[in-house]
C-alpha cells in the first residue's frame, strides 16, 4: 500500500510509505535526485500506456451546490490534464516492451456513493468499495473491472478514513485486478492537507478541491509509471521511492511546484482549458530536474 504522508510545512505533501511498513523519511527531494536521478529506471514491470480510463467514486455526502461544483472541477482536471505540457513529461517513462505513458486519461464514469460501507473507513475496505461500484453497473455497464484503468475514491467532507489527516492525505494501491487511489477531503484538516497559500482562497474557489487536485497530481505520477509496485521504483533500506517522490518534499522549494503565480484568488502553476491549478512538478529524465513541462 502506498501512502501520501502529511507534511505540515508551507507547501505540503509527501514522502510516501509503501505497504504500510515504512516510517517517514527525512531525506530531501534534492538528495533523492542526486542519489538516484541517474540510476532511476524501470525494474521490469509494466506501465499504464495508451488511453487510461479513470473511474471516480464520490464517496459520502456530495449533495450541496458547492460540493457538486467541486465534483465538476475535479472531473474537468482529470479530463483535460493529458493535453498539458506537464503530462507530456510522462512520455519519457516506458516499460520493457517500449510502451510509454502517453495517455490520454479518459474520464470513463463517475458515480456517487453516499456511504455504502459506512463513513468511517479502514484501509481494507477501499477495494470492496470499488468492486461493489463496478458490480452495481453504475461504473461499468458490463459489471467488469478494468485492469488497465484507475479507480479513484474521493472522500466527501463527512468521510473519515483510519489514517487520513493523521498519517496521510491520500494514497494509491492495487489489487490483482485493478489500480486505485483514495483521496480524503482536505477541508477536514486544512493545516495538514492543503498548501497553506491556498487555505483561504484558491484558483477554483474551493481550497479543498484544489488541494485534492494537488494530491492527485502526485498520485497519478506513481500509478501510471508503477501500477503494480514493480516498474519505476527504487527499493533501498526498506524504503521505496517512486516517481512522485523525486519532486515532493518539505518547504517552499521550486522543485516541488516550479514557477508559482500568486494572486488574491489563490496560487497556481498550471493553466488548462481556462482554469488554473497547483500541481506537483514531475522529474524530467532528460534534464534531471523537476519540471512543469515545456510550453
Amino acid at each position: 500500500m502506498k501512502l501520501l504522508t502529511l507534511v505540515t510545512c508551507l507547501f505540503t505533501f509527501i514522502i510516501k510509505l509503501i505497504f504500510a511498513q515504512q516510517n517517514s523519511t527525512s531525506e530531501s527531494t534534492s538528495t533523492l535526485i542526486s542519489q538516484y536521478g541517474n540510476s532511476f529506471k524501470n525494474q521490469g514491470g509494466n506501465i499504464l500506456h495508451d488511453k487510461v480510463n479513470v473511474y471516480i467514486i464520490f464517496y459520502g455526502n456530495w449533495s450541496s451546490t458547492q460540493q457538486q461544483q467541486e465534483q465538476v472541477t475535479f472531473m474537468n482536471f482529470v479530463e483535460n490534464i493529458s493535453i498539458s505540457p506537464w503530462f507530456k513529461i510522462l512520455n519519457q517513462y516506458s516499460d520493457n516492451s517500449g510502451r510509454t505513458v502517453t495517455g490520454p486519461l479518459n474520464l470513463a464514469a463517475a458515480v456517487n456513493d453516499a456511504g455504502s460501507h459506512s463513513l468511517n473507513l479502514t484501509n481494507d475496505i477501499h477495494k470492496q468499495i470499488v468492486e461493489d461500484a463496478v458490480n452495481s453497473g453504475y461504473l461499468s455497464p458490463v459489471n467488469r473491472l478494468d485492469s488497465n484503468g484507475v479507480y479513484i475514491i474521493m472522500g466527501g467532507p463527512d468521510v473519515n478514513d483510519s489514517e487520513f489527516c493523521t498519517t496521510n492525505c491520500g494514497y494509491n494501491s492495487y489489487s490483482n485486478d485493478f489500480q486505485y487511489m483514495f483521496i480524503g477531503y482536505p477541508g477536514r484538516c486544512s493545516s495538514s492537507c492543503m498548501p497553506q497559500v491556498n487555505v483561504n482562497s484558491s484558483p477554483n474557489n474551493s481550497p479543498a478541491i484544489d488541494a485534492a487536485i494537488t494530491i492527485f497530481s502526485h498520485e497519478i505520477q506513481d500509478i501510471l509509471t508503477d501500477p503494480r509496485n514493480n516498474a519505476w521504483i527504487i527499493s533501498e533500506n526498506n524504503t521505496n521511492y517512486e516517481l512522485g517522490d523525486f519532486c515532493s518534499g518539505k518547504g517552499t522549494v521550486s522543485y516541488q511546484f516550479g514557477n508559482v503565480t500568486q494572486e488574491t484568488s489563490g496560487s497556481y502553476n498550471l493553466e488548462l482549458a481556462g482554469s488554473k491549478y497547483l500541481v506537483q512538478t514531475i522529474f524530467d529524465l532528460e534534464t534531471k530536474q523537476c519540471s512543469l513541462g515545456s510550453k
